[in-house]
């Protein structure tokens, strides 16, 4: 069979699970949580040697096949015979595809969409295998910044969350510049939240599917309450659309971190139609500030780990854990 592809791209906490519950919802889509396949694997590449040899593809095959098994959020119904997929597949891009591929049929759907939005980095191997479609989904970036600081991924000091955002911001759009329209759509998360419906129309429209009117109870479904107790920063996927969960870094963020915020990322800001609160001419940070602001992002990063309740630390032990026998082998 077959198969369509979306690719969600952009930065995280700009509503990437409440849209992949959406899709998740249409009886086509098969849109699962995602593992970040290639982020993990493509670092650790190496190390497998040379997968022209059986047994070298196998324990790749293997170790992404319990990674995906370790999800946070669990893929029901999938039961990957490994066998099977190292005969199948060539490269690491072949296995990533063959296991949505699987789930997909799984679901009987015929698209599945990986929310994985760090697959910006990996676009020209995408391109190469799967050609997928892409969602842009962006956010304010002073919003995403305050989501980032509680949440129990990413940065967050202020000054490394607009870093990241900047630059996310910059390769997605750099490189929708190089494909032709129909190849990807740019979803405003503002807009999704202010009118939902109008949104998946148009998602649905540009992949070739009718829109459906369960996309839009997705709180109510198995996935979004899987989802939502695996981790306190995805709680609300579980609730109807707040529709004002918008423009919230006035109350959240100090003044001078908006000013930072804005001096690293105005030229993204501005292009996506966000206003700034402080224009002027960016700062000039000295080596020691940046080092400084690095310090305290790690503090704050250890903080939240440390903070994080028994559920959600329990809920990443088995991933942890095969990265560090990953790390200790001797392939």
């Amino acid at each position: 069979m077959t198969q369509k592809v979306i690719q969600f791209i952009g930065t995280q906490r700009s509503g990437s699970n409440l849209l992949r519950l959406m899709l998740n919802q249409h009886q086509g889509i098969s849109a699962p949580h995602p593992p970040h396949i290639l982020r993990t694997f493509m670092s650790l590449i190496s190390q497998y040697g040379d997968l022209k040899v059986r047994k070298k593809r196998f324990t790749l095959v293997d170790d992404v096949c319990r990674w995906v098994e370790c999800n946070p959020v669990e893929w029901s119904l999938v039961n990957f015979d490994r066998d099977e997929i190292t005969d199948k597949i060539t490269s690491l891009l072949d296995l990533f595809e063959f296991v949505y591929e699987q789930k997909c049929v799984l679901d009987q759907a015929e698209i599945w969409c990986c929310k994985s939005t760090f697959n910006i980095q990996y676009t020209s191997e995408l391109e190469k295998v799967i050609q997928p479609f892409y969602i842009y989904l962006y956010r304010d970036g002073r919003d995403v910044a305050t989501s980032f600081k509680k949440a129990y991924v990413g940065p967050k000091h202020i000054y490394q969350i607009a870093q990241k955002w900047y630059q996310e911001q910059m390769e997605t759009t750099s490189f929708l510049s190089s494909l032709a329209a129909h190849r990807y759509v740019r979803i405003s998360y503002e807009a999704l939240i202010q009118d939902p419906e109008k949104v998946l129309h148009l998602i649905c429209e540009r992949i070739g599917i009718q829109f459906d009117e369960i996309m839009l109870d997705y709180f109510n479904s198995k996935e979004s309450l899987l989802t939502s107790k695996s981790g306190n920063m995805w709680a609300n996927v579980a609730k109807p659309i707040i529709s004002n969960n918008s423009q919230k870094f006035h109350q959240l963020l100090a003044p001078e971190e908006i000013k930072i915020f804005e001096s690293i990322s105005s030229e993204s800001l501005l292009a996506l139609g966000y206003e700034l609160e402080t224009p002027g001419d960016p700062i000039q940070w000295s080596e020691r500030e940046i080092q400084l602001f690095d310090k305290k992002n790690q503090q704050l990063m250890d903080a939240i780990q440390k903070s994080a309740s028994p559920n959600e630390r329990a809920n990443r032990v088995g991933q942890k854990q095969l990265l560090e026998s990953i790390s200790q082998r001797q392939l």
